[in-house]
């Protein structure tokens, strides 16, 4: 069964919904906006020295990126997630599953499919899809002619 255990991707998934960021936390605009107010009010008679300016502008682009790093990480720890989810989504066809369905509904059936939706593999049960985390136990086929 699949189970999604790894905070930083709901994180990654709320950024990319637009939810706020933590306003404490000061992004490469913020950075950007402080250099060039100090360059703008800065003293003509005493200018802020090359060195300081060169040194804040490395400041500036390793924080972008740093922030472009972490960005491509998630992205591929969400797609190594999504390729594990759907190792395990194949390896469950042909396997009898019980379910609790999001609508309080138990059953069993056996997975016939696979399908995406929204990214992430779905199992096909009774031409129904179902999530795993719907997936409450997994058993090997069970013969369906009792004859012994």
């Amino acid at each position: 069964m699949y189970v999604n255990t790894v905070g930083t991707v709901d994180e990654l998934l709320r950024q990319r919904e637009g939810a706020k960021r933590d306003p404490s936390a000061l992004g490469k605009d913020d950075f950007l906006r402080l250099l060039i107010t100090q360059l703008k009010y800065q003293d003509p008679i005493s200018p802020v020295d090359d060195k300081e300016f060169i040194a804040q502008m490395a400041q500036f682009s390793s924080l972008e990126q740093m922030q472009n790093l972490n960005t491509n990480l998630s992205e591929m720890m969400l797609a190594q997630q999504k390729l594990s989810a759907l190792g395990q989504a194949m390896q469950m066809i042909g396997k009898e599953v019980e379910l609790f369905t999001k609508e309080g509904e138990s059953l069993f059936g056996k997975v016939t499919g696979v399908q995406f939706r929204s990214g992430w593999p779905e199992i096909i049960v009774g031409g129904k899809l179902y999530d795993f985390t719907e997936v409450v136990a997994i058993r090997e086929g069970v013969p369906s002619d009792p004859a012994v």
